[in-house]
């Protein structure tokens, strides 16, 4: 594959995984699951989301032509819907 090819990859599924976990967490508030003190099968999906972001992140930066008009503003989506999905946990305590 091609530098373009490996960045488009990365940055399309990390921002599949943030849009996931944010639907995820929109989920349980929807249908009222709250904070429990044993962690949920939606919360343990939700962190693996969340880590699976971490390299792909990574390399979508390590491969990101910053020529290009459209880099910039796709990392930025990229960080919007990461912190998107962090804060509902956040201040839904979960």
């Amino acid at each position: 594959m091609i530098r373009r090819d490996v960045h488009r990859c990365a940055l399309i599924t990390s921002l599949a995984c943030s849009a996931l976990a944010l639907f995820v967490v929109f989920a349980n508030i929807l249908a009222g699951i709250g904070p429990k003190a044993d962690e949920t099968t939606s919360a343990h999906l939700w962190q693996l989301l969340m880590a699976a972001q971490v390299p792909l992140v990574a390399v979508s930066i390590g491969t990101a032509d910053l020529r290009r008009r459209l880099t910039i503003p796709m990392m930025a989506l990229q960080l919007a819907l990461i912190a998107g999905a962090c804060a509902p946990v956040w201040l839904a305590h979960y």
